[in-house]
């Protein structure tokens, strides 16, 4: 990969991770930690959906995963992002709780 390649991908990567995060200011859609805690692997995207809404985004990774991401409802006004990991066949396989 060329450098200006790299530049532009990271540059679009950067304008993407803002816009997004612009979104979740926005929306005001919040999860509840309870929410979250009755995920479990296995389940699949419509029950994720059913559980916690729309997600505020859905990252797609180069391996045909993708990740579900909400945003948790914090007693200390800590900014934390909830991911929900899912596989090929859109299974959970990993939920994550991150600091913003």
């Amino acid at each position: 990969m060329n450098i200006r390649h790299f530049i532009s991908v990271s540059i679009a990567s950067l304008g993407l991770a803002l816009a997004a995060q612009s979104s979740f200011a926005a929306s005001g859609h919040l999860v509840t930690q309870d929410q979250v805690n009755n995920l479990h692997d296995g389940i699949n995207s419509t029950e994720v959906t059913q559980a916690l809404g729309a997600p505020e985004s859905v990252t797609s990774w180069m391996d045909g995963k993708h990740s579900m991401v909400y945003e948790l409802s914090s007693p200390n006004d800590q900014q934390e992002l909830v991911y929900v990991d899912l596989d090929k066949d859109n299974k959970v396989t990993d939920v994550q709780v991150m600091q913003r």
